[in-house]
């Protein structure tokens, strides 16, 4: 069979996770020889590194994610392709991909990819009513198969009435990316133990928890500082910078920006610690890429990933000041051997559970059963 993939973006600050997690299952759904096409937008040149791949130019307002060429592509690949899949919601490629797919009577798969959560949906209400009553209703009673990332997801699935079957398969990793030496050079020299978040700057990762918290923690634990790594969404990086000038903890608070490759790289090796505050995740690929690097992760519920308690490879807790706090204080006093044994389960869990490999053929072999 055919299968072909579409999301909003494949660019860090657009697509976040989506975009990675989508062109990494486009990928293992082509190493294991099934034959797979990845359609996506971005703003500047084509990335024309991801192999068999069409990435467009998108043109007018930045949260539609419209381009002409994907439009006018679309009934072709339609008639091409068996399998469609659908990496989130609301957005034009739904639009011009998942019609085409409904007027050739091609197998629907959608990926929500967290667009279900409950802090996700009450955000921007009214631009997602238009697009459900324009398009995406009939996307959702059309859909032959979901996929969930999380049990929680299933229900939350089930929650919007959709009664066609769902497959559970989460995000995964390829390890071989993260096993790879690296210089540690070419990121500034370590002077403490390092906190390191890295992820888009937006409202609903929970920064703004962290750096309240950070000033006590830092008075107490002189020899750690946090590192914030990724790109800047709406200019909430600003507002993050300057809270951390008011608090007077810019000394132990690194903004380094977008990070990529090697140099991404070289800041998981380099940390002791990884934290995640987020109100709200699908399901984080940024967890999946410390517990790779043998990081123990801190975590929130809203990350839902409970496994990081259950195989002790770090801790979770709820998205408030005061549970952040408390947890945050808990990881710091442990010792060194005690964090390298949690980082030791957490990569162990990722080897056993989210390698891309196995995650691709659980999906082909849901979609072959329903197609039969």
């Amino acid at each position: 069979m055919k299968h072909l993939h579409f999301t909003q973006s494949i660019e860090a600050l657009q697509g976040g996770g989506l975009g990675k997690a989508a062109v990494d299952l486009h990928k293992s759904f082509l190493d294991k020889g099934t034959e797979s096409l990845m359609v996506s937008t971005n703003e500047g040149s084509p990335n024309n590194q991801i192999p068999q791949s069409f990435i467009s130019k998108r043109t007018g307002p930045s949260k539609c994610f419209y381009s002409k060429e994907i439009g006018v592509q679309a009934e072709g690949w339609a008639k091409t392709y068996d399998v469609v899949h659908g990496h989130g919601f609301y957005v034009y490629l739904n639009w011009a991909i998942g019609s085409k797919a409904i007027k050739h009577k091609k197998m629907l798969v959608y990926h929500p990819h967290g667009f279900l959560e409950p802090w996700i949906l009450s955000r921007s209400r009214i631009p997602k009513k238009i697009a459900h009553f324009l398009f995406e209703s009939k996307n959702f009673q059309y859909s032959q198969l979901w996929r969930a990332l999380t049990l929680k997801e299933a229900d939350q699935i089930r929650a919007c009435g959709i009664t066609a079957p769902i497959v559970v398969a989460a995000n995964g990793i390829h390890l071989e990316e993260y096993d790879r030496p690296v210089d540690e050079g070419i990121i500034p020299k370590k002077t403490k133990n390092r906190i390191l978040f890295l992820a888009r700057i937006h409202p609903k990762k929970g920064l703004k928890l962290l750096l309240e918290v950070w000033p006590d923690m830092a008075a107490k634990y002189k020899d750690w500082e946090i590192v914030v790594a990724g790109p800047d969404e709406g200019g909430h990086r600003g507002e993050l910078e300057q809270l951390a000038k008011q608090l007077n903890i810019e000394e132990s608070v690194k903004f380094v920006g977008t990070v990529t490759g090697d140099t991404k790289l070289a800041w998981l090796k380099s940390s002791e610690l990884f934290i995640l505050p987020s109100y709200s995740e699908g399901f984080s690929v940024a967890i999946l890429e410390a517990m790779a690097c043998s990081i123990p992760v801190l975590g929130t519920s809203g990350c839902n990933f409970p496994e990081l308690a259950t195989a002790d490879a770090g801790w979770i807790c709820e998205a408030d000041r005061t549970e952040i706090a408390d947890t945050l204080g808990k990881a710091l006093q442990s010792s060194d051997s005690d964090l390298k044994a949690m980082g030791k389960n957490g990569r162990q869990l990722v080897e056993k559970q989210y390698t891309w490999r196995s995650i691709a053929t659980t999906i082909t072999d849901a979609t072959d059963e329903q197609r039969r």
